[in-house]
């Protein structure tokens, strides 16, 4: 309709009667949906409690991608840092080692670095030079951040999370 103007809100027509250079609009009711009884007695109320739950599943604990690292301080890999991956991690010279060390007096199977009980645990496995913590010869010791550990000649700063 030409000359039809909308209200910007509701989109209703609007129809306008121009008189002597004034416009002036028709004044409306405010229109409100009457409320249906039907709509009432259709209208579900949702809570968290009305979807059924799925039944619980085994959950995989999901583990931190390295949660402690070794630290080279001097020997051949001076520098280089080796990330603990897993619970149970073999140290020494030989290629099979999860740690493999190609320092001068180092055992092929040197020592094991395990996490158990929400510790880190060294064992030396009766190596040939033995394995120190902080200076003390030891044959199994819970490690703390910032122990240092010798493997031979090699010297190494244990660091953990």
């Amino acid at each position: 309709m030409a000359g039809s103007r909308f209200c910007m809100h509701c989109g209703f027509a609007i129809t306008v009667a121009e008189t002597e250079d004034k416009t002036v609009t028709e004044s409306l009711e405010a229109t409100v949906p009457e409320p249906s009884g039907d709509l009432y007695e259709k209208t579900v109320i949702i809570s968290p409690g009305a979807y059924p739950l799925k039944p619980e599943t085994a959950r995989k604990i999901q583990k931190p991608l390295f949660f402690a690292w070794l630290v080279s301080l001097e020997g051949p890999d001076k520098g280089k840092d080796y990330r603990i991956l897993k619970e149970s991690t073999s140290i020494g010279k030989q290629e099979s080692s999860d740690i493999v060390l190609k320092a001068e007096f180092i055992s092929r199977s040197h020592a094991l670095l395990l996490y158990e009980n929400h510790q880190f645990t060294l064992s030396d496995l009766h190596s040939t030079n033995h394995t120190y913590v902080n200076g003390e010869k030891i044959s199994k010791k819970t490690l703390k951040d910032n122990d240092i550990i010798k493997f031979g000649d090699a010297v190494y700063k244990f660091k953990c999370l």
